[in-house]
């Protein structure tokens, strides 16, 4: 098959980036522990609210669309594992070590061994304390990316060796779920989802955007396990697990038809994804996704040392969320200039020069808006 090996920049999907982390916001609001009004916490606002968390989802279902023509456009392996890490581990350990400096200030702070472990970021069947909370998804991510980086390799001179690898890589999401969407990118990517069928759904992405959160929050709401995370064998009995497992898969299928429909920009969600306040928050999305945590445990402090939450009651969650969202957006941002841009540059022309060292190298990207979109 000819794989595409363009850098074409989608807006939609780098919209959609925007939509996610917010999703994740949103989430991180409602499970802050402050009290809120029962609109807010029960009923179909409730539960709606509930799903933010699948924001994560999505993000690994995009991470399937980018990564693969990121893989076909890398000189070699070594070098796309190398931008890979570039690309992530400024901010990942920025958030790391703050989020510990701030627990050592004030008596708490986790010991250096965990500290160096979650700045390895390692895979989820590696288990470890999450310093920064949200940080737990990049190793799903690092582990992706490590499977299409073998599976690549080994193409190069086995194809059958390469499928069937990347078959037995899809015990993975047996034991780790979350990760579906990423098989559902990589056939969005890859260009297998084609059909006539597929690409009428795909017209109407807002609907299976609605499907996939509903079954998926269904299934928590009626299955063994309050947590989708954890429809999996090691922690159901294989008869609760068989008959929940398929209401995953569905879902999986929702959300990757969603996908398909945003990575063409169809109907009124993707024509929103355009605009240019989602394309801000696209771009910023990797900071704003693991800072608001650090954002939010300093305002809840405050909060609570003041004794606002006992004088706003159940208002205390919609101010939380009036006044984290401001400074995390504002942090977000500079993060991704310092960190995102002018970093994780300079480690890219460190290893371009590298690169360029070995006649049969050369650089991996060089044009300096693919670091803006946060390609």
């Amino acid at each position: 098959m000819e794989h595409d090996t363009s850098a074409r920049f989608n807006p939609y999907v780098h919209g959609a980036r925007g939509l996610f982390c917010l999703m994740v916001f949103v989430y991180h609001v409602v499970h802050s522990g402050l009290p809120t009004f029962d609109l807010f916490a029960r009923g179909p606002l409730g539960e709606a609210l509930q799903t933010g968390k699948f924001g994560v989802e999505f993000f690994f279902g995009i991470s399937g669309i980018v990564i693969l023509p990121s893989l076909y456009r890398a000189p070699s392996v070594v070098a796309f594992i190398l931008d890979r890490y570039a690309r992530i581990l400024p901010v990942l350990w920025v958030t790391v070590i703050a989020i510990a400096l701030f627990g050592w200030l004030s008596g708490k702070g986790p010991s250096l061994l965990l500290v160096g472990a979650n700045l390895l970021a390692p895979p989820p069947f590696i288990d470890i304390i999450q310093i920064n909370p949200a940080a737990w998804s990049l190793g799903y991510e690092f582990l992706f990316y490590g499977v299409c980086t073998v599976v690549f390799f080994i193409s190069g001179f086995s194809r059958p060796l390469a499928l069937a690898l990347a078959a037995a890589s899809l015990i993975f999401l047996l034991y780790y779920p979350r990760a579906l969407l990423m098989i559902g990118g990589v056939l969005i990517a890859e260009k297998y989802l084609s059909s006539t069928l597929l690409q009428s759904l795909a017209k109407y992405p807002a609907i299976f955007f609605v499907l996939f959160l509903t079954d998926w929050r269904g299934l928590e709401l009626a299955g063994a396990t309050d947590y989708v995370g954890f429809v999996t064998p090691a922690y159901l009995s294989f008869s609760d697990w068989i008959v929940a497992f398929p209401f995953v898969v569905l879902g999986g299928v929702f959300g990757t038809i969603f996908l398909l429909g945003v990575s063409r920009g169809n109907g009124l969600l993707g024509r929103m994804l355009g605009w240019p306040v989602m394309q801000w928050l696209g771009t910023i999305s990797f900071s704003f996704y693991l800072w608001p945590p650090l954002v939010m445990a300093g305002v809840k402090l405050i909060m609570y040392r003041t004794g606002m939450v006992d004088a706003l009651g159940p208002g205390s969650q919609l101010f939380f969320l009036l006044v984290s969202l401001p400074p995390s957006l504002i942090i977000a941002t500079i993060s991704h200039r310092l960190l995102e841009v002018k970093v994780t540059g300079q480690i890219r022309k460190r290893i371009d020069r590298i690169s360029e060292a070995k006649p049969a190298v050369r650089p991996i990207i060089k044009d300096s808006t693919a670091l803006e979109e946060g390609t």
